[in-house]
C-alpha cells in the first residue's frame, strides 16, 4: 500500500467517525428534554387536589391522588408531642378514610376551609421522582386564625400521572397567626 492510499484510508475513517459522532449528537438533540415547569404544574394540581379533597371530606377524590404502593407513607405529629406514621397504602387508606368519616363527616364538617402556601422548594431526581417542601397555612373553621404546618411530599410519576408517595406534615411548629396578618 502506498502512502497516498494509506492517507486516503485514514482520512476516510476520520470523516466517517466525525459523521457518526455528528449523527449521535443530532439523535441526542432530538430526544425530548424533561419539562420541569410542566411537571411542577402537574404535581401542584395533584397536591392541591389531595389537600382540598381531604379537607372537604371527599374520600374517593383524596384516594385518587395517592400511590397505592406498599412503600407509600404518611407521617404527622400529634398534639401530645408524639408522632405517628401509616406505612403502606392499606394503612394510609384506613387512616385517611377513618379521619374523613370521623372528623370531616364525609364533607359535612369543614375544619380547614382555606389553605395558603409559601413557595415550595422542589428537587427533581429525574422525570419520575420529585421532592417538595413548603410552609402551609391552614385556616380554622371560622377563618380567624391559621395553623402553620411544615409540609413534605415525595411524588412519583405513575402510568396515569403524578401520585403522592409520601406526606409528612408537622403542625404547630409555630404559633397560629391571625388571618388578617397573613400576607400571602
Amino acid at each position: 500500500m502506498n502512502l497516498f492510499t494509506f492517507c486516503l484510508l485514514v482520512c476516510t475513517g476520520f470523516i466517517n467517525a466525525c459523521t457518526t459522532d455528528n449523527k449521535k449528537e443530532e439523535a441526542a438533540a432530538t430526544i425530548t428534554l424533561f419539562d420541569e415547569k410542566a411537571a411542577t404544574d402537574s404535581i401542584w394540581k395533584v397536591i392541591e387536589k389531595e389537600t382540598a379533597d381531604f379537607f372537604n371530606g371527599d374520600y374517593e377524590g383524596w384516594a385518587s391522588n395517592w400511590s397505592h404502593q406498599p412503600y407509600a407513607m404518611q407521617s404527622w405529629n400529634n398534639d401530645d408531642a408524639t408522632a405517628s406514621a401509616a406505612v403502606g397504602w392499606e394503612k394510609i387508606n384506613t387512616q385517611g378514610k377513618d379521619w374523613i368519616e370521623k372528623y370531616y363527616k364525609n364533607g359535612k364538617n369543614i375544619i380547614h376551609p382555606a389553605v395558603k402556601r409559601e413557595k415550595a422548594l422542589i428537587k427533581f431526581f429525574n422525570d419520575k421522582a420529585a421532592y417538595l417542601t413548603w410552609k402551609q397555612y391552614n385556616a380554622d373553621a371560622d377563618k380567624k386564625f391559621y395553623r402553620i404546618s411544615q409540609e413534605v411530599r415525595l411524588m412519583e410519576k405513575e402510568t396515569d400521572g403524578w401520585k403522592i408517595v409520601n406526606v409528612s406534615a408537622f403542625w404547630g411548629t409555630e404559633k397560629k397567626i391571625a388571618a388578617d396578618s397573613l400576607k400571602l
